[in-house]
């Protein structure tokens, strides 16, 4: 067993005029050791997303915790993540879509638990963008 220690940090002092932002929040997650690292192209316009750009296929996984990071420094190298929609092959589902742009000094990034329990896959508005994506099993 390993344990993540995750922190989140929100601070503003001028995100409203009435009050500022300070949040901090702590997590020891227990995981299996190694994480499982790669960078992947995401192809914009592919025809069938499942076979060209699966992220993470849930048969091969645990409960896991995930990290995703779109690298491009390329304003409008947006990466959706989402799920295979059940009719169009081109398509994510539109219910289960995070969407991370880039941009100067890399781009947007998204850390969340995943069951494991569909297939997740992405899509890119323009471009190949680099994606990072880095896999923390649970052990439960």
């Amino acid at each position: 067993m390993a344990e993540l220690n995750a922190t989140l940090t929100l601070s503003s002092s001028n995100l409203t005029s009435s009050e500022s932002l300070n949040l901090t929040l702590v997590d020891a997650l227990e995981v299996m050791g190694p994480v499982e690292t790669k960078r992947m192209a995401i192809a914009s316009g592919a025809t069938n997303l499942a076979a060209t750009n699966t992220l993470l296929a849930a048969a091969s996984y645990k409960k896991s915790y995930v990290l995703l990071y779109n690298t491009s420094e390329t304003v409008g190298e947006i990466i959706t993540i989402g799920t295979k929609d059940g009719v169009a092959a081109n398509i994510l589902a539109t219910a289960t879509q995070i969407s991370l742009a880039g941009g100067t000094g890399g781009g947007e990034w998204c850390f969340f638990p995943w069951e494991s329990d569909i297939d997740l896959i992405a899509d890119a508005v323009t471009g190949n963008p680099i994606l990072e994506i880095r896999v923390f099993q649970n052990p439960v």
